[in-house]
């Protein structure tokens, strides 16, 4: 796979072609493609998949639960060109959306989609209880004590709009980008890689590991910095993950110095 853990389109194709070769099937599989990863935020080659997935005739679902909201800003939305083209898409605004946690939502194109989803039980959606106009928790979805989380999304996009969600998504990334400058410029640490969302990971110039392990705990259990940690070919990384509008590059600097003064000498 490439460096950066992003699907591949010459390896998804020859593992569709394979698959079909196998098997002899011309039912349709499900490509699942990402908009925004975990560990680094990066997007996958959404236009080159949507290509191969009409090619094999398969669906192709995206996960764009940490990049979907690039949609919200015209500067960044072109990084999402190729989601139009899922068949289903994942979003969950709780990163770049500040909504709760459980705000997740799976876009399909129209209610038949849910169908196989569809279920059955006499005390909440009998038929004639339907019919007569009582609200159908099943139809409505699975977890019938979920919280109405949809309702804090519909205020935050009534009171700020694309625009004003956009505004906040640009700060973000651009905060992102300055740590980042803030990294490559001092020799005391490593980038992974320039941040496509707002995560970034790095780590001090010849930690191992452990250290870096040793680093992460000591901050959050001393009350001074909230880091994650991601695992790739070249490693353990450390990962800020950027999530306030408001963060000033001397927030940054004060974060490089906690991690400085927390590094083994």
């Amino acid at each position: 796979p490439p460096p950066d853990g992003t699907l591949d389109p010459a390896t998804v194709h020859t593992c569709l072609a394979e698959l079909t070769a196998r098997t002899g099937s011309t039912n349709p599989v499900l490509l699942t493609a990402t908009a925004g990863t975990t560990d680094t935020g990066a997007i996958d080659p959404l236009p080159d998949l949507a290509d191969l997935a009409d090619h094999h005739r398969a669906r192709l679902h995206i996960d764009a639960s940490y990049g979907g909201p690039l949609l919200f800003s015209d500067t960044h939305r072109t990084a999402l060109s190729g989601l139009a083209r899922a068949h289903t898409v994942t979003l969950d605004l709780h990163k770049l959306g500040w909504q709760p946690v459980a705000a997740g939502l799976l876009a399909v194109p129209g209610p038949a989609t849910l169908a196989p989803l569809g279920h059955q039980a006499d005390y909440l959606n009998a038929d004639d209880d339907t019919e007569a106009g009582l609200p159908d928790l099943l139809g409505r979805s699975l977890r019938t004590t979920r919280r109405p989380d949809i309702l804090k999304i519909a205020v935050t996009l009534k009171a700020l709009g694309r625009q004003g969600l956009g505004d906040l998504v640009e700060r973000t990334l651009a905060a992102a980008q300055t740590l980042a400058d803030l990294i490559d410029a001092p020799p005391r640490y490593e980038l992974h890689s320039r941040p496509t969302l707002t995560t970034v990971l790095f780590r001090p110039t010849d930690a191992d590991d452990t250290t870096l392990a040793a680093i992460r705990r000591s901050l959050l259990t001393e009350g001074h910095a909230v880091l994650g940690r991601a695992t790739t070919p070249t490693g353990l990384w450390l990962k800020a993950t950027l999530l306030n509008p408001h963060t000033q590059p001397g927030d940054l600097t004060t974060l490089l110095k906690l991690v400085e003064g927390h590094t083994p000498r």
